[in-house]
């Protein structure tokens, strides 16, 4: 039930930020701002939305001289 209550939540945000979105461009249409202005400034928003809402995927941390640091790099020589 909770699941089904977040997601509801989750798309009331998404359409008030899509109306404000849409508002702010016909704001600035209104002001007389250049249309490739508005399709850059609305490019850039829906690209931070998404990297907001996206999952944040955790990276692990580099090993701690678990890597083989004494092996040689590999070279030409060895193919002959």
């Amino acid at each position: 039930m909770g699941s089904n209550h977040q997601r509801r939540r989750a798309d009331r945000v998404d359409v008030i930020i899509f109306l404000s979105i849409l508002a702010a461009g016909v704001v600035l249409t209104v002001l007389g701002v250049p249309a490739g202005s508005i399709a850059g400034i609305a490019a850039a928003l829906a690209a931070l939305y998404e990297a907001w809402t996206a999952p944040h995927v955790r990276q692990s941390p580099p090993n701690d001289g678990s890597t083989d640091a004494g092996a040689r790099p590999a070279d030409d020589s060895d193919l002959l």
